[in-house]
């Protein structure tokens, strides 16, 4: 399978699985329910495991574009924002490994916080930034 198709297939999950995740994390916040927590911290960790797999396989993609002498400038903010992403699920996946054990108010808002940016920055590089780039 070729780069780009690998990178836009991770990609496309990399949107719908974490936002997915949010309402998981929502719905135990609601619920009150530990099994709906656990479920909810598995489907974000998936999430923010796509999300990184999608920075690294962008990386790749760009080395192989550089190597045929195809200018990166039209992706230029895709890929900053691709970058900033990819830190995010970083993060992301360890403070949710961490709060899977170590429950505290103040960690879990931050976590929230961080989450719900985390997924509309990537819902807007997704529709917006990359369909930019494709003219879409």
């Amino acid at each position: 399978m070729e780069y780009n198709l690998v990178h836009a297939m991770l990609g496309r999950f990399g949107v719908l699985i974490p936002l997915l995740g949010l309402f998981f994390e929502l719905g135990g916040v609601i619920s009150q329910k530990e099994l709906v927590s656990k479920i909810a911290g598995g489907i974000v960790l998936a999430g923010c495991f796509i999300g990184i797999l999608a920075g690294f396989t962008g990386i790749i993609e760009l080395y192989y574009l550089r190597s045929m002498n195809v200018s990166p400038e039209p992706f230029r903010l895709h890929i900053i924002a691709g970058g900033v992403l990819t830190f995010l699920f970083t993060i992301l996946s360890l403070m949710r490994i961490y709060l899977y054990k170590h429950i505290s108010d103040k960690m879990v808002l931050v976590y929230f916080l961080v989450y719900t940016v985390t997924v509309m920055l990537n819902l807007f590089s997704n529709e917006f930034i990359t369909h930019s780039i494709r003219g879409g």
